[in-house]
């Protein structure tokens, strides 16, 4: 297993009120990215980061190729991900002392919480790849999935089963026509 070397934001080191970032992640750095998302390739991010009163604001881009299997046929599908983001951070005080709303606006729901000393840039790197990966994936626009009888990748061909299980419920509807 390679050392992994977290990626910080340090305020108080932050000269100025500002500064730039970049690393380049290795894939084992990251994955799993999450259970259905594995890089194959280095992250590389960019970014800015400006200090400003109680708030912190992170500018960057992130890009890489990942790998995700298709949600018929369970085949590995490899894409590139690139993403640009915008986020604005305050502390928990911070929070706590303006949310005396009822509702949260949404500039308020994009605000995120952090300790006021570190923002972990890892963490933000994970989030804005699974952002940008689509919630469905499909190997192609026409994938005929897997049999969910005998478990053939009815692309590759069809399978043996016998189709004629006709739930009796919808039964008066083979004869519409």
């Amino acid at each position: 297993m390679a050392a992994f070397c977290a990626m910080r934001i340090e305020l108080e080191n932050l000269e100025g009120g500002k500064s730039d970032f970049a690393h380049v992640y290795q894939p084992e750095e990251l994955n799993p990215v999450d259970e259905r998302v594995q890089l194959t390739e280095p992250a590389a991010v960019t970014g800015k980061v400006r200090l400003s009163g109680n708030e912190v604001f992170v500018n960057g881009h992130v890009e890489t190729r990942a790998q995700v299997e298709c949600d018929r046929c369970l085949k590995t599908v490899e894409l590139p991900v690139s993403a640009d983001f915008a986020l604005e951070y305050i502390t928990g005080a911070e929070y706590e002392a303006n949310s005396g709303a009822a509702e949260l606006t949404e500039a308020e729901m994009s605000v995120s919480v952090f300790d006021g000393e570190v923002i972990d840039v890892d963490e933000v790197v994970k989030e804005q790849i699974l952002l940008a990966v689509p919630t469905r994936m499909l190997c192609r626009e026409d994938c005929k999935g897997i049999c969910p009888e005998c478990g053939t990748d009815l692309n590759a061909g069809e399978c043996k089963c016998v189709k004629d299980d006709i739930d009796p419920r919808w039964a008066a509807l083979k004869n519409l026509t």
